[in-house]
């Protein structure tokens, strides 16, 4: 194995890895992977939840519609580097459909390897390969890394401000009986 100087004062080495579709193969490092994720992000889940996520996920990669795209980098023989999960946006531009990064995560052991540039220039060409207009993402404001990565691979940010309601502000202002699609 070679050595190389990482981005941080440690060495790492250097590991090969290939980026590819998720494939039903993966699905147990998959769920090693998305546990740590979850556990990187103070929201850790059960192993059994971690393998519903990951069959489910793989599943979807059986069609193409509006389904999610999942890449992963593959470290022969070590299991999954990292992952970038793609949802379909529509409408997007001009009523087309868009790529949306929902999750983009790489394992603690693979960081500073440029798995992440990878990854996000896989998706990319996925995008562009599909045909849809666009790639978007958020990042955390302070997570400066990342945002280095992505303002270095050419992305521009957008004046827009992100939103969410969780299970408990959705319980707040919905009316569940009055809506059809809730049935």
């Amino acid at each position: 194995m070679e050595l190389h100087q990482g981005a941080g004062s440690s060495m790492v080495a250097e590991r090969s890895y290939s980026i590819r579709r998720l494939i039903p193969q993966d699905v147990e490092a998959l769920a090693i992977l998305w546990a740590e994720m979850q556990r990187h992000y103070g929201k850790p889940v059960t192993e059994i939840d971690a393998m519903q996520a990951a069959i489910q996920a793989c599943d979807a990669q059986q069609r193409d519609g509006f389904e999610p795209r999942i890449l992963v980098a593959n470290v022969l023989g070590s299991g999954l580097a990292g992952a970038i999960v793609l949802n379909v946006s529509f409408p997007a531009n001009e009523l087309s459909r868009s790529l949306y990064i929902r999750d983009l995560y790489v394992a603690a052991d693979m960081r500073r390897c440029g798995v992440a540039r990878a990854l996000l220039r896989a998706a990319a060409a996925l995008t562009l390969c599909q045909g849809f207009s666009a790639l978007d993402w958020t990042a955390e404001v302070d997570n400066l890394n990342a945002r280095k990565l992505y303002s270095g691979e050419g992305a521009r940010q957008l004046p827009r401000v992100y939103y969410r309601l969780d299970t408990i502000g959705m319980q707040q202002i919905a009316e569940c009986e009055n809506v059809d699609a809730a049935q």
